[in-house]
């Protein structure tokens, strides 16, 4: 297969690696490199360094795995089922994405108590949950329509239910991977879940102690383990994706929901708890913390909330602000890029090679954070970068090559539809390679195109543990928050913390708004 049709593809397409190289490739270049000489499995020798890896793993894994009991279920109720307001569950789904998993645990340790390594597992799970949700909701929805009616007219809801399980068992898996991928290289969690109670480390800790000792490069090269376990991880739950593949038929046609007759009471209460447990119950105690007060607090509930969204405004607008500038700009080049590498991979046969391909252009997302933070700072603060490294313009290059490989998953999945017939007939009549991928490949897909670039802007604008590292990155809304969170527990941190949710929230609401009014045209 001729995968670059025109001379102009080719350029396109090394001028996407280009970009790519220099957002996302180059802060990995310390912990690839000691991936290569194994420099840093030798040190996992050392018993404290193996322990701290093996509770990380401990941790990542049963927090992922609270993600697939949460969001599996869920996904089969919400976009499967008749249930009592099952449009408004299917709305509220994605929104804990869009919370900073900080917000979480702030909100879970004020209704519990709770700390230590279980509460981080609880928190990351429950935060996480949406991405097993998400795609198993969008495998449901291109089941087999005629499978499906069979399954029910002679096994019963039974087995049409086993069914589901079935078809949406890849998708799942891969949900769960993309959680496992957050949860083991996440930082601020944990750490804060230490500070508030027993004290306990996880192997991110590690990493991030290289700064905190000034030596950046230990740091650095102490993330390469966590780096090959996440490409493990991914490759594997790929290969899943790419062998039951065949389950998904329809295109076109979403099989009708079941009708649960008498248990239909039974399981809309069992999708709101799920729900609860998920998001309405920590926006709720974050709502509550707004305008909680100490035994001599004075004025009501409501004056106090108020006073802190004011003192939000006031003191954390100039940070929010730049923080959606750099998410914005992040955004902007993934809406460029994405679509080069995603049409790459869509042109390669399913197999080892694309795969490969798509763990290697998700480099930057399985790298830690704080590595990537480190890495960037080895690479870009020198004499010759020095300007540039203490400019605006290094936080949004370096969010969107770590959050790129979204907007390219996303785009594959969406462009894999897309009949070949289509592309060839206009590569026939001459059209140019930037008209076929950005008219007719992502065309019928403009919206998915637009959702993928948002969530590039929403995971940079959330994005905390690479901020605190990168000097250019600490006036931003996440940073203040964690540093407000850290030394005052006050209306503030709950009001600001509610600010940046609705922020992120944004993008996916003008998708929404988007979607509806595409569809309501003739």
């Amino acid at each position: 297969m001729n995968l670059f049709s025109t001379r102009r593809a080719g350029i396109f397409l090394l001028l996407a690696a280009g970009i790519t190289l220099l957002s996302g490739w180059l802060p990995l270049i310390p912990s690839l490199r000691s991936l290569i000489n194994f420099e840093a499995f030798a040190a996992l020798s050392d018993e404290r360094l193996a322990n701290l890896f093996g509770r990380t793993i401990w941790l990542a894994t049963c927090a992922s795995v609270l993600t697939a009991l949460c969001g599996w279920p869920l996904a089969i109720l919400v976009y499967r089922t008749k249930l009592w307001s099952g449009n408004w569950c299917a709305l509220l789904l994605p929104l804990p994405l869009l919370l900073p998993p900080l917000l979480i645990a702030q909100a879970w340790h004020g209704l519990l108590g709770i700390d230590g390594p279980w509460a981080a597992v609880f928190c990351l799970g429950l935060a996480c949950a949406p991405f097993p949700a998400l795609l198993a909701a969008r495998a449901l929805c291109h089941q087999s329509h005629s499978a499906h009616n069979a399954a029910l007219m002679f096994g019963g809801p039974k087995l049409a239910f086993t069914q589901m399980l079935r078809v949406s068992l890849p998708a799942t898996a891969l949900g769960t991977a993309l959680a496992f991928l957050f949860i083991v290289s996440d930082f601020a969690v944990p750490d804060y879940f230490a500070a508030v109670g027993d004290k306990f480390s996880v192997y991110a800790a590690e990493v991030f102690n290289g700064w905190r000792s000034e030596q950046i490069a230990v740091g650095a090269k102490a993330s390469a383990p966590l780096v090959l376990l996440a490409g493990i991880v991914l490759y594997c739950c790929l290969w899943i994706r790419d062998r039951y593949r065949g389950l998904e038929h329809s295109k076109n046609c979403t099989p009708l929901p079941v009708d649960l007759g008498k248990g239909q009471f039974a399981l809309t209460v069992l999708a709101w708890c799920l729900l609860g447990l998920i998001l309405l119950m920590p926006i709720g105690r974050i709502i509550f913390e707004t305008g909680m007060g100490g035994p001599n607090a004075s004025g009501d509930w409501l004056s106090r909330a108020s006073d802190s969204f004011h003192n939000g405004i006031e003191r954390g607008r100039n940070d929010l602000i730049r923080s959606l500038r750099t998410g914005l700009c992040a955004a902007g080049i993934a809406l460029l890029i994405a679509p080069i590498w995603a049409d790459l991979i869509c042109k390669l046969r399913v197999g080892r090679l694309s795969r490969r391909l798509e763990v290697l252009i998700a480099l930057p997302l399985l790298t830690p954070a704080v590595g990537t933070g480190l890495g960037a700072i080895l690479i870009w603060n020198t004499p010759a970068t020095v300007e540039f490294y203490d400019s605006w313009m290094l936080p949004p290059l370096i969010m969107a090559g770590r959050f790129m490989p979204i907007a390219v998953f996303i785009l594959v999945e969406r462009m894999q539809r897309n009949p070949r017939s289509q592309n060839q007939a206009a590569l026939m009549v001459g059209a140019s390679y930037l008209h076929r991928l950005y008219r007719y490949q992502l065309g019928p897909h403009r919206s998915a195109w637009i959702l993928s670039a948002g969530l590039v802007a929403v995971f940079s604008i959330r994005e905390l543990d690479l901020a605190v590292l990168i000097p250019a990155a600490n006036p931003s809304a996440a940073v203040r928050y964690y540093n407000a969170l850290h030394f005052a527990r006050d209306g503030f941190v709950a009001a600001f913390g509610l600010m940046i949710a609705l922020v992120l929230f944004l993008p996916v609401a003008l998708h929404a708004l988007w979607k509806s009014l595409t569809q309501s045209q003739p």
